[in-house]
């Protein structure tokens, strides 16, 4: 009997150790510290925390064509394009080409009312130049910084103010995913996005207005020759990485930059060294390139309609 006792007693221990043990692994596994900062490794979502009383005003400017309004165009417009102050689609217009349906979209989206905008990929430099003269001329005082992007970018908008709020519009700098190449000083990448401080824009501007300095107006790649003409007038590529020297604009898909999958052409242009994993990117990025529609709204779901819930696991801590 006492034998039976003693083991009834030796078990009951047993369990109860063995409950402790479980709790007291379930702590360490999941305290409210040790799970933050697994969050924050494994989850890229927006960081939300900035003043809106005190954030910069951007206007967007958008590079399209009517074939992607369906397509490209409708992804950004209902994605990421809204969360500008202002923005525009760059684009050729012209009804009597166009189908029913392109038309009747067209009609309830901003597009820019630029005329004679020639079609084409090889007339990126003058969609981009036109975009910009567009803006000096109707909002040069209304806005801080002007980005320009293309119909597969994904842009942060928030990450974007967040970074700018740092910067000063007054001097002749512009920010993007810097090249090391071709042009003095260097030049950014048109897919990955750039933008212009008000300074550079009225330089632009101005460069325009003089043919002596000769800035091309069409042909050419559009990153290269809208750089070339900001040289002209002394402006200059800022730096573009966060604390940790990390990029913030990004000239491939997120995809590519995190699994390290670099062209060629990227090792020998980029400015800064590249990374992968966690080090590709920046916790406060701001652009990716290459995006299709389809990953315009999934990154959108992901960066704004989800969240780690971790009041669980607090509630658990604040048991103990």
């Amino acid at each position: 009997m006492w034998a039976m006792l003693n083991n009834k007693r030796f078990l009951s221990i047993g369990i109860v150790l063995g409950f402790i043990t479980v709790i007291v692994i379930f702590q360490l596994i999941f305290s409210t510290k040790h799970y933050d900062s697994v969050s924050s490794m494994i989850q890229y979502r927006v960081n939300q925390n900035y003043n809106h009383a005190t954030s910069p005003r951007i206007f967007c400017l958008i590079l399209t064509s009517p074939n992607s309004f369906l397509s490209r165009t409708k992804a950004i417009n209902e994605t990421w394009a809204p969360r500008c102050d202002r923005y525009f689609f760059i684009t050729e217009y012209i009804p009597e080409t166009l189908k029913p349906e392109q038309i009747q979209f067209a009609e309830q989206i901003p597009i820019a009312p630029i005329k004679n905008i020639t079609a084409g990929y090889d007339h990126l430099t003058q969609k981009s130049t036109l975009a910009f003269l567009f803006a000096y001329e109707n909002y040069f005082n209304d806005f801080d910084w002007f980005i320009k992007a293309d119909d597969d970018t994904f842009l942060i908008v928030e990450h974007l103010k967040a970074f700018l709020r740092e910067q000063n519009t007054s001097e002749p700098v512009t920010f993007g995913y810097n090249f090391k190449v071709i042009v003095p000083k260097g030049y950014h990448s048109g897919g990955g996005s750039y933008v212009l401080s008000r300074e550079s824009l009225r330089r632009f501007y101005e460069a325009h207005q003089d043919p002596a300095l000769n800035c091309r107006k069409d042909g050419g790649s559009e990153d290269v020759e809208i750089a070339s003409c900001l040289r002209k007038k002394g402006v200059y590529p800022g730096k573009s990485l966060d604390k940790q020297n990390r990029e913030l604009f990004h000239p491939l898909s997120f995809a590519d930059h995190f699994r390290g999958t670099f062209p060629d052409w990227l090792l020998q242009y980029a400015e800064n060294p590249l990374g992968a994993h966690y080090n590709c990117c920046s916790d406060q990025t701001i652009s990716f390139h290459y995006v299709p529609p389809e990953e315009q709204y999934l990154m959108n779901f992901l960066l704004y309609r989800t969240q780690v819930k971790s009041n669980i696991f607090k509630s658990n801590s604040s048991m103990t």
